[in-house]
């Protein structure tokens, strides 16, 4: 089932060059662990450059996304069975 969420996130993540790997997110004051990154791409809103990653816990599927202008990360989907 897929769950629109829609909110504002903490991102601990690791920048090396021009790949962002996020490792860790805080939502709701609980911290999730990033096991695996499973999909990154690119869109735009407006003129606005967005990085989305589809990563997982193990258990759950999340999609984060990055303004690039703002550097503000929104977890905008959750995804479990």
């Amino acid at each position: 089932m897929i769950t629109e969420i829609n909110e504002k996130i903490k991102v601990g993540a690791v920048f090396d060059g021009n790949n962002i790997k996020p490792k860790w997110f805080i939502w709701k004051n609980n911290k999730y662990e990033i096991n695996e990154t499973t999909y990154t791409w690119q869109t735009k809103q407006g003129e606005i450059p967005m990085l989305h990653f589809s990563v997982t816990n193990g258990a759950t599927l999340f999609e984060l996304s990055l303004n690039q202008k703002t550097l503000a990360w929104m977890l905008e989907k959750v995804s479990t069975e």
